[in-house]
């Protein structure tokens, strides 16, 4: 997607920022870069100790806090309070590896849970302090392109991208939603892809193919374009599901040197 560099409205304000699965990944670096430019973040994840290094290493509020289930939604509304929010970032996500015939009925729902649902409830449950505010949806190729073994993450990432279209179209005139593609990131998802066992994750092949063909990117990376979405486009550039990091139009606004990274052997 191109944007125009003609703001039609304002970028996120000062607001709170709230980024889910922030102890690791993307949602990490995302809270790191942010909390580094001075934005007030709210870190949300279900591990306790990473995330309160995280918060003393970065002075970020957290909550410690599973957003696939009501009370761990509610644990994020009350740390909210009456505060407006700028932006939510919907990154938390799991990944079940197994082909569909052998999964488990509980890692089908616990995922859907997560990667579908909380998205939906989270948003709505802070619908009030999120009006004039943005949605960012953390999307995948696996949406578009099922995975074998992995085909419960492409499933659940299809209908995250049909969502977050739905709530655009029913809610867009007081809340703006995104979805952008970070691509391959260099992350423990991806080094647990690599090492699942063929049997059970065909597909593991090909992400080892990726990685030969140095199209990796690291977190700080996508980081940097989330935060470029986020405060630096105008609301009718950011409400789009066609955001992709590897589309070089929008480099020039946002990154700075190779958008790859190498990994060791």
């Amino acid at each position: 997607m191109t944007p125009s560099r003609t703001a039609s409205s304002a970028p996120a304000g000062a607001g709170l920022v709230i980024v889910t699965g922030a102890s690791s990944g993307i949602g990490r670096a995302l809270v790191e870069l942010l909390a580094r430019d001075g934005r007030p973040v709210l870190a949300v994840a279900r591990g306790v100790d990473r995330l309160q290094v995280l918060a003393r290493d970065t002075g970020a509020e957290m909550v410690a806090a599973d957003v696939g289930v009501p009370g761990g939604r509610r644990d994020i509304v009350r740390a909210v309070g009456d505060r407006g929010v700028a932006a939510l970032v919907h990154g938390a996500g799991i990944f079940p590896r197994g082909l569909l015939s052998s999964i488990g009925r509980q890692e089908f729902e616990v995922a859907m849970r997560t990667n579908l649902e909380a998205r939906l409830w989270l948003t709505l449950d802070l619908r009030r302090s999120l009006v004039g505010g943005r949605v960012l949806f953390v999307g995948s190729d696996a949406a578009r392109t099922p995975r074998e073994g992995g085909a419960v993450y492409s499933i659940s990432k299809a209908a995250s991208a049909m969502l977050c279209r739905s709530l655009a179209l029913e809610l867009g005139s007081e809340i703006a939603f995104a979805l952008a593609r970070p691509g391959l990131v260099d992350t423990a998802m991806l080094e647990a892809s690599r090492a699942a066992p063929r049997a059970d994750f065909p597909a593991g092949s090909v992400y080892e193919e990726m990685v030969e063909r140095g199209e990796v990117i690291a977190p700080q990376t996508v980081a940097r374009f989330f935060s470029w979405l986020l405060y630096e486009t105008s609301k009718s550039e950011f409400a789009s599901d066609a955001w992709d990091i590897r589309d070089r139009a929008h480099h020039g606004h946002w990154l700075e040197g190779s958008l790859y990274r190498s990994l060791p052997d």
